[in-house]
């Protein structure tokens, strides 16, 4: 390291091109970058050599800082290098660094910040950038490592008779009953599907749709004539296995992974899909 650098080092536990987009992509880089408190509200990337870049940031008292600057290399998800101005901070205002991201290994991620002159990287070190830049790091290792979870939790379904309804989905499907809870006029209730992480869900109070306005939601099944049989035992009336060609519907299961179907319909109407999943290994 010389006079003129500032070096940060971390370490991630994630791969190099999630760590790279990270730094290249406004929607991710709005969820990290900054000290504690502060927040990304402004994130332009003309991702290019040659391409500029502008970011507004605010603090926890309201404070405002801009960094701007042009990409000189990018090699992902290896290296990105890119000049950085600072106009709100008095020892940056008026001159350029260069700002380098390296990632090796499994995955390191380096940040040498090089500066004009020694005098210069002084005030910058003393202004607590590296310190700012650090909780940015800590922040992005947030992101990256624990990762909040969207599951879907329920698929609501309009019908017009809920007891007929719970007569199919949990009488005829023998999907389990997780809720049937009633208030005044408010009724729902949850099934699921063995095996599903998402419930199906239907009542009074549940949806705004039309009973039988639902189409297309997907199960996936391991054998799709297999459960088209067990569908047609139970007394639904399941299509005959389908397929796609060339964009059209045609008969029978196809021959890539992905590629048959099966469709029924609940009393109401909404219909349901089944597409055959390929068994793993």
């Amino acid at each position: 390291m010389s006079d003129r650098e500032i070096v940060i080092t971390r370490e991630f536990a994630a791969p190099r091109q999630r760590v790279f987009d990270a730094h290249t992509r406004p929607e991710l880089l709005t969820r990290w970058f900054g000290p504690h408190g502060w927040r990304l509200v402004g994130c332009e990337i003309d991702l290019r050599v040659g391409g500029g870049w502008h970011y507004v940031l605010t603090g926890p008292a309201g404070e405002r800082m801009a960094l701007r600057g042009t990409y000189l290399e990018i090699d992902p998800p290896h290296r990105l290098v890119m000049t950085e101005t600072n106009p709100d901070c008095e020892a940056r205002a008026a001159h350029d660094s260069v700002i380098t991201i390296e990632l090796t290994g499994d995955t390191v991620l380096t940040h040498t910040a090089t500066f004009p002159t020694p005098e210069i990287r002084d005030a910058v070190a003393e202004s607590g950038m590296a310190r700012g830049v650090g909780q940015g790091l800590d922040r992005l290792a947030g992101e990256l490592e624990h990762p909040m979870d969207w599951k879907i939790e329920m698929i609501p379904v309009p019908v017009t008779d809920v007891d007929r309804a719970k007569e199919f989905y949990a009488g005829k499907l023998a999907f389990p009953v997780d809720v049937d809870h009633e208030a005044g006029d408010f009724r729902i209730v949850q099934v699921t599907p063995p095996g599903s992480g998402c419930s199906i869900g239907f009542g009074r109070g549940v949806s705004d749709m039309t009973p039988g306005d639902l189409k297309g939601i997907q199960f996936v099944v391991d054998d799709i004539q297999r459960a088209r049989a067990d569908l047609v035992g139970r007394g639904v009336d399941a299509s005959p296995v389908f397929h796609f060609e060339n964009g059209a519907r045609a008969d029978g299961p196809g021959d890539d992974p992905w590629n048959s179907f099966v469709t029924f319909e609940d009393p109401d109407g909404n219909r349901w899909t089944i597409q055959e999943r390929p068994a793993r290994n």
